[in-house]
């Protein structure tokens, strides 16, 4: 942001970064061209996700001791199909995530635990503003927690798993964009942490406070001493 700090009297105004005073910013002084990574779309969706999977060798009193999410891929994966003919540069973009769970199981009662892993690719579509020449990118983050389905028949999945995921989707391209600006920037002196109050001056005074002092001193000697000699007392 920026904010036009007080300009005095035939000066021009000086514009730094910082809130905006007053609820409006000076004029600008130009317009540059600048190369920038426009963002067109940026969305979140949540997803819950239900997975069975068959783990051999579970006896009486097997259970889940934990569940995690190793790896996770994200990336588009079709053609975009454009929405109202494209007229408006939204589309139904594909995208498909994979990830791996790793999953900790004590399969029965005195025995030692065992890990074992399932991947699963999960495939959504949804409406962007996503113009020819973007690019679709997706973080995914999750949890997961698993139980044991005792009731299971031979050869049916035994262990079924709750995924919930939140997908976060962004359009960007690089772009020539006309941006109105206040002028280049100059940058502050830091202060120091020895000195919180800023670096001392780049010009150093021309005589030290002390002969100062000592002038201040002699001055004022004179002057009591030229007194004196106005009221009649000799020295």
């Amino acid at each position: 942001m920026a904010r036009d700090t007080d300009a005095t009297a035939g000066t021009e105004t000086i514009v730094v970064p910082g809130p905006i005073r007053g609820g409006h910013c000076p004029p600008p002084r130009e317009i540059v061209l600048v190369d920038a990574r426009k963002v067109f779309d940026f969305c979140t969706q949540e997803d819950l996700l239900e997975r069975c999977f068959t783990i051999p060798n579970l006896g009486t009193g097997a259970t889940i001791l934990s569940c995690r999410i190793t790896q996770i891929q994200c990336e588009e994966v079709a053609d975009r199909q454009p929405v109202n003919n494209g007229g408006d540069g939204r589309a139904i973009v594909s995208i498909q995530i994979t990830l791996t769970l790793q999953i900790q199981v004590l399969p029965a009662m005195g025995m030692q635990p065992v890990t074992v892993e399932r991947t699963i690719s999960f495939p959504k579509q949804v409406v962007l503003c996503a113009p020819e020449g973007t690019d679709v990118t997706c973080d995914v983050e999750g949890s997961c927690i698993c139980t044991v389905q005792p009731n299971a028949a031979q050869g049916e999945p035994n262990v079924c798993c709750t995924i919930q995921l939140c997908t976060v989707l962004t359009v960007t391209a690089d772009v020539k964009l006309l941006v109105p600006t206040f002028g280049s920037v100059l940058p502050r002196r830091c202060p120091s942490a020895a000195s919180p109050a800023g670096c001392p001056p780049e010009v150093e005074p021309c005589e030290p406070p002390v002969r100062l002092a000592v002038r201040r001193r002699e001055r004022d000697r004179d002057r009591d001493r030229d007194r004196d000699k106005d009221c009649g007392c000799g020295n």
